[in-house]
Order: structure tokens, then sequence, then C-alpha cells
């Protein structure tokens, strides 16, 4: 059974350009033959009950900013909030032109983030940092698809690194407080 949820996923960008749309399919089609999946490393959406998120627990960010994506999704895993990803299931497209990036980079903000959250380890709010992630099933007999939610397999490796990113958030945190003691 799950906790309190945050459903998080991953975009399609898609070059938009003299393109009409009117059915869904289509979008779904155009996404997959002309998009690309956004980087691994972004989370792209989140879907959460208001009162169900430790708001207290994230700082005052800048939303559409480098790092809040990672960071919020950590905290959820932190807090015990069970993270779902229906990336596999939900085509989210995102209408992209060429000079998207330049602008970004070279926005005031674009660095905010990482100056206030300091150095986190930004893997630990990854999209496979998710408890939970969406599936297609096919019943052939009732000629149906169903969209299920199913514990993600943590792999072996992913463990031990798991362990190497906790010791080295140990370490860090050992740092920050000895900064702060010292400029406190």
């Amino acid at each position: 059974m799950l906790n309190r949820t945050l459903v998080i996923g991953r975009r399609w960008n898609v070059r938009w350009q003299n393109m009409s749309l009117y059915l869904p399919e289509q979008v779904t089609r155009i996404a997959r033959t002309r998009g690309r999946l956004h980087i691994r490393s972004a989370v792209d959406y989140f879907v959460i009950a208001r009162n169900d998120f430790p708001w207290h627990c994230l700082p005052d960010v800048v939303i559409a900013r480098r790092g809040y994506d990672n960071y919020l999704v950590m905290i959820a895993v932190r807090q015990n909030v069970s993270v779902v990803d229906i990336s596999n299931n939900l085509v989210a497209v995102h209408q992209t032109d060429t000079q998207a990036k330049a602008r970004d980079r070279h926005h005031i903000a674009s660095e905010y983030n990482m100056r206030l959250l300091g150095t986190f380890t930004s893997t630990r709010g990854r999209l496979t940092s998710s408890q939970y992630l969406t599936k297609s099933v096919r019943d052939t007999i009732r000629n149906t698809t169903s969209i299920v939610i199913v514990r993600r397999q943590m792999t072996e490796l992913k463990q031990r690194r798991q362990k190497t990113t906790e010791r080295t958030e140990r370490r860090q945190r050992s740092e920050l407080k000895e900064k702060l003691i010292r400029y406190c």
C-alpha cells in the first residue's frame, strides 16, 4: 500500500513547427517519432496532494531551474513519501525551439537553486530514486491494457552506489557543520 504519494515523470521534447494536431493519439505519435526524451537526471512534472508533501523541508527555490526537481524527490524519499515514476505510461510533451537552452543558461536565476541548496547528491532525487513505477499489462482474454504500479527493483549495483552516496552525504554534512561552526 502506498503512503502519501508523489507522482513524477520525464517529458518528451518536440520541436514544434507548423504542426496542427487534433487528437491525443497524434500528440503521442509525434512525440515518439519526432521527439526525444529529456535528460535522465531531470524530473519534469510532479503531482501531489497539497498537504501530502513536507513543504517545510524545502527552502524557497526557483521552480524550473536546475536542482529543485532532484531536491524535491530526494526530500520525498527521505520523508517516506511514496514516489511513483509514470514516465512509461504518460507522454508529456514540451514544445521546444532552438534557442530555449541558451535562454535558460543565461537567465539571472539559472544557478540560484544550486547556490541555495549547496552540495547535495542529486542522484538521490532522480527518477530512478522512486520506489515505484508504472507498467502496462495486457489482458489478452479481455483484450484490454491496464496500467499498474509496481515496486522498482533495486539492483545490486544500485545498492552499492546508494551506500557510497550515503557515505558521501554524511561526509558532506559533516564538512558543512564544521564550516557553520567556524563561521558562526
